[in-house]
């Protein structure tokens, strides 16, 4: 997943969605899919976290000059 991109990721996780909402998608189907959007989410989750850290951080930077 590391040469994913954020939008990507986010695609995925939405298709997993809509998969897993189809009433024709079987039990085990449902959950493999919900465990890979669990691991679109957390790809997306991290790659927010540090486009936030970096942006407090040029904030910092900008309040301090």
């Amino acid at each position: 997943m590391a040469d994913k991109t954020f939008t990507q990721a986010l695609n995925d996780l939405q298709n997993a969605a809509t998969e897993i909402g189809r009433q024709a998608t079987t039990l085990e189907d449902s959950l493999k899919l919900f465990e890979q959007g669990m691991k679109e989410a957390e790809f997306c989750r991290k790659i927010l976290d540090e486009a936030d850290q970096k942006i407090t951080v040029y904030e910092k930077e900008a309040a301090d000059a």
